[in-house]
């Protein structure tokens, strides 16, 4: 320092153990607030002491949240380590590929701070915890791979714990949700899966097994998320087939007719201006064709000399008056009478 009222000069890096990231002085004229920041052109490392709400070294749940993560992922038979130098990760989980887990409560360049994350050629896991409160911070939960990590009683996934204070059991159930996604009732949407167990996120996470779709997904209910590849083409094959499906035509079915309706149609008479329907010609009988002459009386003509000299009648074209004329005149001809 040179002097009470002089900023500190020359290189300066991150308090914070094992962390080398270069600061510089700022002074705020207006309030004469002084901090330090990150030096412009480089990474925030997420340690720098100019917070605008609380600042300085992390916070107790920063901290406890650190170890707990890399104590799950030891469990799982991944190596953590907690703030880590080279890629400065507050938890780097030995992977292929690695794992980058950051908890962050205020602000910050999230999107920086994954491409220098992701430039080593790690994927990247941020979790906001609830008193990450901020509009700004809840904006990337669904801009970044991120999510909500929460701290639960054990045995309820309701009632808050912090053991990070003094005097709380360590017996807690940490939780992981808003962004862990899963298939709709209707398989046309992924939708929030709620509060999902953070050990097997994170076992899902590293297994491959579930991965970070969007920004603008099709099929998302908020646009991104956490999601298993196998549930996304599920969703989309879905959604394909909606698409494809055409609707049936309706059949509009006629009105039945009712008894008392059939009733009134057979007792109703028939109109009186119909037409009568002509009679059917009657037939001849026997006693309408004359008697052949016995063999041999005067009276007896050949067959021959009939069928020469009388065309048989056309029946079909004859009525039955027409017919009995014809054979009274035919039988007059032939017995003289």
């Amino acid at each position: 320092m040179h002097g009470d009222d002089k900023l500190p000069l020359g290189d300066l890096i991150c308090p914070e153990p094992g962390c080398r990231a270069e600061l510089v002085a700022v002074e705020v004229r207006k309030t004469g607030t002084r901090f330090l920041r990150n030096r412009p052109g480089t990474s925030d490392c997420g340690h720098a002491l100019g917070r605008a709400q609380s600042g300085g070294p992390p916070s107790a749940e920063h901290r406890w949240l650190q170890q707990r993560l890399a104590e799950m992922c030891g469990d799982l038979g991944h190596s953590a380590i907690q703030e880590h130098y080279e890629s400065r990760a507050d938890v780097w989980v030995h992977n292929t590929p690695p794992l980058a887990i950051e908890v962050q409560r205020w602000p910050t360049a999230f999107a920086d701070r994954s491409r220098a994350r992701q430039s080593t050629g790690a994927n990247v896991l941020w979790l906001l915890p609830e008193s990450a409160s901020s509009q700004k911070a809840a904006k990337e939960l669904f801009r970044q791979p991120a999510a909500r990590v929460r701290v639960f009683e054990e045995g309820s996934r309701h009632v808050s714990a912090t053991p990070w204070n003094p005097g709380h059991s360590d017996r807690v159930w940490l939780s992981i949700g808003a962004t862990v996604m899963r298939p709709s009732a209707d398989g046309l949407t992924l939708v929030s899966a709620g509060n999902y167990d953070a050990k097997t996120f994170l076992r899902e996470v590293l297994d491959g097994r579930r991965r970070w779709f969007g920004p603008r997904e099709v099929g998302f209910k908020y646009g991104s998320g956490w999601a298993r590849p196998d549930e996304v083409e599920q969703m989309r094959a879905a959604r394909a087939r909606v698409k494809l499906r055409v609707p049936a035509p309706t059949l509009q079915a006629w009105p039945a007719l009712v008894a008392t309706d059939r009733l009134a149609v057979a007792d109703q008479a028939p109109p009186t201006d119909t037409p009568p329907v002509a009679a059917a010609p009657s037939i001849p009988g026997p006693e309408d064709f004359p008697s052949r002459p016995a063999s041999g009386s005067a009276d007896a003509v050949s067959q021959a000399e009939l069928t020469h000299k009388v065309d048989p009648p056309t029946p079909s074209v004859m009525s039955g008056s027409t017919q009995r004329g014809w054979f009274r005149r035919f039988r007059t001809w032939l017995t003289g009478v």
